[in-house]
């Protein structure tokens, strides 16, 4: 009977969490956000908790207050230096004269026309300086980015209460680190308490460490293209750099898309100064600076942060990506690492008799790595 009631535990506690996700998505991902802010901010709440004058010292509320407010003020910074530039990209690409950029390009336009028409890919009845002088209004009106503005506003209620919700969570997890460990030792058999207990505490170092060693390869990369932007004199260097920098976040596609936002940035700046003859030379010199980047970022960069992370094989790490984006697309790509982390982490403490799981999880000593 006993067994049958260990037994049954666990499995009403999972068939509980995952109802949860299945029917409040948006609680789960409020949850799981907040859980990654606390991690993140739990080095710093710690600090604050043992800061004391005499015999004044913050409590737990205050000092999860003061956390909250830091991580605020340093997100608010990182916004306060995107918007102005943001602003000002969609400023210029308003103002951009669509004929004159026609005009500029019209001989070059003329001999693909005279091209395209010899070998009977277009008919010659179609007018094609029209045809991409009337793309290129549609691309850049006003108008268009009016209609984004307009479904961004509309869903501004959704964010407030999502944001709103994911504070009030961070504050308890802040303030009470052990909320989320108690919710999983009430549905851990009394017998596995001692596993569930590495299992918990493997996981939070793990994840923590993850955590700062992305944030600092982030860090990392915004420096690195910032300082080849502006080396080569690249306007707007610093919302292109943050873009790249960010973009990085996601494995082997993240760089690609971020090269291509800055290469579109970078095209904008030119049109928008008349400067057409800087367009070709400017984007060969923004590809050029994310490929050295993003070499020092594969062969420097990520072999020494994520070797002290996650402790795994670099071709480990390439095939779980490649599955999770085959299963889950760009999150699953996201999330692979820190997910794969929790996997070895659990299949260590309750499958390390099996040689195979033995083999991937060889590397996984956390006091170890907590020492060094």
């Amino acid at each position: 009977m006993n067994k049958i009631k260990a037994f049954i535990k666990p499995i009403a506690g999972l068939l509980a969490v995952g109802l949860l996700i299945y029917f409040f998505p948006d609680i789960f991902l409020y949850f799981a956000i907040a859980i990654i802010l606390s991690m993140l901010g739990r080095p710093l709440c710690e600090l604050i908790k043992k800061f004391h004058i005499k015999k004044f010292h913050l409590g737990d509320s205050l000092s999860a207050v003061v956390t909250m407010v830091a991580m605020f003020m340093a997100f608010s910074l990182i916004f306060l230096i995107i918007i102005p530039l943001v602003n000002k990209e969609i400023l210029i690409l308003s103002k951009i004269d669509t004929k004159a950029i026609v005009d500029y390009f019209e001989q070059p336009l003329k001999d693909i026309y005279d091209f395209l028409i010899q070998y009977n890919i277009i008919r010659p009845e179609e007018d094609i300086l029209k045809m991409i002088e009337s793309k290129l209004y549609t691309i850049i009106n006003w108008d268009s980015f009016s209609s984004i503005l307009g479904s961004f506003v509309s869903k501004t209620s959704s964010l407030v209460v999502g944001a709103f919700s994911t504070i009030f969570l961070t504050f308890f997890l802040l303030r009470e680190p052990k909320i989320v460990h108690n919710i999983f030792m009430a549905i851990t058999p009394d017998e596995q308490t001692s596993r569930m207990n590495n299992i918990l505490h493997d996981s939070r170092v793990m994840l923590t460490r993850y955590l700062f060693g992305l944030m600092s390869e982030v860090l990392c990369m915004m420096i690195l293209i910032f300082l080849g932007l502006t080396i080569f004199g690249i306007e707007n260097a610093l919302i292109i750099a943050v873009i790249g920098g960010l973009m990085n976040i996601i494995p082997y596609l993240g760089p690609l898309m971020g090269c291509a936002v800055g290469v579109v940035i970078g095209i904008i700046s030119n049109l928008g100064i008349g400067s057409y003859d800087m367009i070709l030379p400017n984007t060969l010199e923004i590809i050029g600076i994310f490929v050295a980047a993003n070499l020092v970022d594969n062969f420097v960069l990520q072999p020494t942060i994520y070797s002290k992370s996650v402790f795994a094989h670099p071709i480990e790490i390439f095939l779980v990506i490649l599955m999770a984006g085959n299963i889950g697309g760009v999150v699953g790509m996201i999330i692979a690492i820190p997910s794969y982390t929790l996997i070895r982490i659990i299949a260590r403490q309750l499958l390390s008799e099996f040689k195979f799981i033995e083999l991937l999880t060889n590397k996984l000593d956390i006091e170890k790595s907590n020492k060094s």
